[in-house]
C-alpha cells in the first residue's frame, strides 16, 4: 500500500562480500522490499529481500496517560508518516496546515479523480479533512477536492469503467461511508456518476452502511482476525463515529470500534497481535513493530511502536480526543498480561461462524490457531497458527505450506502468506499440532518462520528446534529432520520439513515454569504423535497428560473438551493460571 519509492545506487568493489545500502536512520520505516539489481556491462541479476525497518530508538516508552499518547500519535503521524490524506488529518488537527499539507492532499487527488483501485482508502480520510478541517486548506485546493468528491464513482451500480475492487467487506464499508458522508456534505449538489442529488446519495449510503453494520454485528470479520484489515475497518468506523449525521450510525460505529479493540486485546501479546488470521501477507506477518495495529496498541494501552503507513491511527486519536470515544480500561490488562496469569480466548468470525479461533497466552508467550478450519483443502492467505515469545516483537513463529517458491512474491498464497494446502490443526493451551497433506504439483516442503537472530538463545538438533525469547520458550518438532536454512533471503530465519506431507509439534513454555532451554528440551522433546484407527491423533504431554485430537475437530486434555462447534461470535475469555497444570 505504500506510495513511496526510493532508489539507491552503490558501487560494488571487486571481491566484496557485504553491501551496505544505507543507515537505518536515513531509510523509511515499515516493511520494505529491497529489489537488489547487480549489473555489470550488459548483464544484470536481481533478487528481492524483505526487510522491516523500525525507528525504534526514536520512540522510547509511550506516555503513561491517554492524553499524552493521543498527542504523541498525532505528532508522530504529522512528522513521520507517508505524505497522504491520512497524514493530512493529523497535520490539520495539530495546527500544521499550509503548503506542505496541501501538497500531500494534491498528490493523492488523481487516484480519486481517476477512480484507481483503493481510491476509497484515500477518499474517506479526505472527507474527514474536508468536513472537519476545511479552514486549513487552500481555497483553490478545496475547489478541486469538491469536484473530485462529486465526480467519484461510489459503487458498482454507478456508471463507470475502472478497476476499483468493490467486493470485500473493508472496501464496501469505505465506499458506503464515503457516499453517506459526501452526500450529506453536498445535499443540493448533483453527483456526476449516480446522477443523484447529495441528499439522495447520502440516503443510499446510509442504508448500505446500516446493512454493513447489521452483518458486522452478526458475524464480524470475514477476513477473520486479520492484522492488515483491522485498521481499514477502523478507518471507516472512526469516520462514521466522528462525522455521521445520524445518531444511530454514530453509536453503532462506536460500539464496533470498541469491539475490534477488544478482539485485538484478547489476541495480542504485549500489545502485538498474535493469532490465526484469515488474510495474511509476508509484509504483515514479518512486520512485528511497524504494522499499524502496533501503533494502535501503543495509543490504546501503551504497548507497541510506530511505523510509517497508516489508515486509522489519527482518526481514532481524534475520536478519543474530540468526539467522546472511550475504550474500556480493562483492555490494557487483557492485551498485556501480568506475570503468573494466563488467558484462553475462543471465538468465531465470518458468515455462519465459518472460522473458529483459539488463543492462549501468558505474560511470556502466546499462540493462536484456527480450529477445525478447512483441513487439507487448498488454501488462500490464511495463517492458521502463530506464536510469539517475550517482549521482542520479532521473536515469533508460524508454520505454513508455501504456495510458491519465489521469495517476496505476489501469489496468493505466497511463500509465507497462507498455505497451498491447509493443515489439520489442533491446539490445547501451549501445545499445538499441525498435519499437512499437500497436493501433487505444489511445493514439496512445509516450513516454519524461526528467526534465530530475534531469539535470546536457540538450538537446532535433528527433528527438534528450541528457542528462548525473554522468559518465553518454544519447542518445534518435525516428523523428520528439520533443515535449517543458512543462505538466501531467509538465512537463519527458516526451518524446512521436506515433503508434501509432514507433521509438526509446537510447544510453548516459560523459564519460570520449565527452567532453561536445555531443561525445557529434556521435558518435551520426546513427545511423539500417534494416530488411532478413527483418525484421532494422540500424544502425551508432560504437563497436560494424554491429549486426544479427534477427527471431528475437538481436542481433549485434562478432563476438558475444546469443541470449536461451541465457539461463538461473542467469544469466551477464561482466566487461567500460568505454568504446568499437573506434575509430570
Amino acid at each position: 500500500m505504500s506510495t513511496e519509492r526510493f532508489e539507491l545506487a552503490v558501487d560494488v568493489p571487486a571481491n566484496c562480500e557485504r553491501l551496505v545500502v544505507g543507515d537505518v536512520a536515513d531509510l523509511p520505516s515499515d516493511f520494505r522490499h529491497f529489489a537488489v539489481i547487480l549489473s555489470a556491462e550488459d548483464f544484470a541479476a536481481a533478487r528481492v529481500f524483505g526487510v522491516e525497518i523500525s525507528q525504534a530508538d526514536r520512540q522510547g516508552t509511550a506516555p503513561s496517560t491517554l492524553a499524552g499518547r493521543i498527542a504523541e500519535a498525532l505528532d508522530w503521524v504529522s512528522e513521520n508518516a507517508e505524505p497522504d490524506t491520512v497524514t493530512a488529518i493529523a497535520r490539520l488537527a495539530t495546527g500544521r496546515g499550509g503548503a506542505q499539507t496541501d501538497q500531500m492532499i494534491e498528490a493523492m487527488l488523481p487516484a480519486i479523480e481517476d477512480c484507481h483501485d483503493c481510491a476509497d482508502f484515500i477518499l474517506v480520510p479526505l472527507l474527514w479533512s474536508r468536513i472537519r478541517q476545511a479552514d486549513g486548506i487552500a481555497p483553490a485546493l478545496l475547489a478541486r477536492i469538491d469536484a473530485a468528491i462529486l465526480g467519484y464513482r461510489y459503487w458498482m451500480d454507478e456508471p463507470g469503467n475502472d478497476v476499483q475492487w468493490y467486493f470485500s467487506e473493508n472496501h464496501a464499508l469505505l465506499f458506503h461511508t464515503a457516499a453517506y458522508l459526501a452526500g450529506d456534505l453536498f445535499p443540493d449538489s448533483r453527483f456526476v456518476r449516480s446522477g443523484r442529488l447529495g441528499r439522495a446519495q447520502s440516503a443510499v449510503g446510509a442504508e448500505r452502511v446500516r446493512a454493513w453494520l447489521d452483518h458486522f454485528e452478526a458475524w464480524e470479520m470475514a477476513e477473520f482476525n486479520s492484522a492488515p484489515y483491522f485498521p481499514i475497518d477502523l478507518k471507516g468506523l472512526s469516520a462514521l463515529y466522528g462525522l455521521a449525521p445520524d445518531a444511530d450510525i454514530k453509536a453503532r460505529a462506536g460500539a464496533a470500534i470498541v469491539r475490534l479493540f477488544r478482539i485485538v486485546a484478547a489476541s495480542a501479546h504485549q500489545g502485538v497481535l498474535t493469532g490465526a488470521q484469515g488474510r495474511s501477507y509476508e509484509h504483515t506477518l514479518r512486520a512485528g513493530r511497524t504494522l499499524e495495529l502496533s501503533a494502535l496498541g501503543r495509543l490504546a494501552w501503551g504497548q507497541g511502536a510506530f511505523g510509517r503507513r497508516y489508515h486509522a491511527l489519527p482518526q481514532i486519536a481524534l475520536c478519543l480526543r474530540d468526539h467522546g470515544l472511550t475504550l474500556p480500561e480493562e483492555l490494557a490488562a487483557e492485551a498485556c498480561l501480568a506475570a503468573g496469569s494466563a488467558h484462553e480466548w475462543t471465538f468465531a468470525q465470518g458468515q455462519d461462524r465459518f472460522a473458529k479461533l483459539y488463543h492462549h497466552k501468558t505474560r511470556d508467550h502466546a499462540m493462536g490457531s484456527a480450529a477445525g478450519y478447512r483441513w487439507h483443502q487448498w488454501g488462500y492467505q490464511e495463517t492458521v497458527l502463530h506464536a510469539r515469545l517475550g517482549d521482542n516483537a520479532d521473536a515469533q513463529v508460524w508454520i505454513n505450506h508455501p504456495g510458491e517458491l519465489i521469495h517476496s512474491g505476489y501469489a496468493r498464497p505466497s511463500y509465507w502468506g497462507g498455505s497451498a494446502t491447509l493443515p489439520r490443526v489442533h491446539q490445547y493451551r501451549d501445545l499445538a499440532i499441525l498435519d499437512f497433506k499437500g497436493h501433487p504439483g505444489q511445493p514439496d516442503l512445509t516450513h516454519a518462520w524461526f528467526p534465530t537472530t530475534a531469539f535470546d538463545d536457540f538450538a537446532i538438533d535433528g527433528r527438534v528446534a528450541t528457542a528462548r525469547g525473554g522468559s518465553g520458550l518454544v519447542l518445534i518438532k518435525g516428523s523428520s529432520a528439520l533443515e535449517w536454512v543458512r543462505l538466501g533471503p531467509t538465512a537463519d530465519h527458516e526451518l524446512r520439513l521436506a515433503g508434501h506431507t509432514g507433521r509438526w509439534i509446537v510447544r510453548l513454555g516459560s523459564v519460570n515454569a520449565h527452567g532453561d532451554l536445555d531443561a525445557f528440551a529434556r521435558r518435551f522433546a520426546a513427545m511423539e504423535l500417534a494416530e488411532e484407527a478413527d483418525g484421532t491423533i494422540v500424544l502425551d504431554d508432560p504437563d497436560y497428560g494424554r491429549v486426544r485430537c479427534k477427527a471431528d475437530g475437538t481436542t481433549e486434555a485434562e478432563g476438558r473438551v475444546i469443541d470449536p462447534a461451541t465457539f461463538t461470535v461473542e467469544g469466551h475469555l477464561a482466566r487461567l493460571v500460568d505454568g504446568p497444570v499437573t506434575s509430570g
